[in-house]
């Protein structure tokens, strides 16, 4: 049996968006049956970083017989290899799609992230404001570098849906969340594409869903912290 390790609640601006959601999208591409084991508490973190996972962070996936895997790229391609879908079959072209799918990850993902950063967790308005004056350039250069790579077509690699486009559409969607995309249609458009497939949606579905019933002090934290739309966290 697979147990997916996720939150038990995050503030609003997040949900839909913690990285467990691509390991349930890939297992729901898949058909493949998994149950959800949701963390919180300082306590819970402990154990988890000392048994599975040494950042702390989710989703981890845990199968029986097989190695405990982090990293929703790792899981995101081994369920894919394994169960023979969202990868194409050519060698050459199974090569390109790893090789977009550590690109979302390594090359566009930190830039991203970068935005991110200053808007959700710079508590500082002036200090969040400058950091993002930093980062937008880059950021600005990698959309426009994707676009390009991605051209008129519907997906990066084959003209199929594949993993890389499972997690460069996971990256853009963080973008498109802060309404950055409109100087890029073409991505935009990607990442409606991408989203609208029914194995996506459920998969948001069932995280978010998964929250109800838990708060803050589920997780440890001070729920007068989260008092206010505006609170960051």
């Amino acid at each position: 049996m697979i147990t997916i390790t996720a939150l038990k609640w995050v503030p609003d601006f997040p949900r839909g968006q913690v990285r467990d959601y691509r390991a349930r999208w890939i297992l729901k591409e898949a058909g493949w049956d998994y149950r959800v084991r949701l963390m919180g508490g300082r306590e819970d973190a402990a154990g988890f970083r000392a048994r599975h996972q040494p950042f702390g962070q989710v989703p981890v996936m845990e199968e029986d017989g097989r190695p405990t895997l982090f990293e929703t790229g790792a899981i995101v391609w081994s369920v894919a290899e394994r169960a023979g879908v969202l990868i194409p079959s050519d060698l050459a072209q199974r090569d390109l799609t790893h090789c977009w799918m550590i690109a979302a990850l390594n090359s566009v993902e930190p830039y991203v992230m970068n935005i991110a950063e200053a808007r959700y967790f710079i508590e500082d308005a002036e200090a969040a404001k400058r950091r993002e004056g930093e980062a937008m350039p880059m950021f600005e250069t990698r959309m426009g570098e994707v676009q390009d790579a991605l051209g008129d077509r519907d997906w990066l690699v084959d003209d199929s849906f594949t993993v890389a486009d499972l997690i460069m559409a996971g990256v853009l969607l963080i973008a498109d969340r802060m309404e950055l995309l409109a100087r890029w249609p073409g991505l935009k458009a990607y990442v409606d594409r991408a989203t609208d497939r029914p194995a996506y949606r459920d998969a948001v579905a069932e995280q978010i869903a998964d929250f109800e019933g838990h708060g803050p002090e589920d997780m440890g934290w001070d729920p007068k912290d989260f008092e206010g739309a505006s609170v960051k966290r």
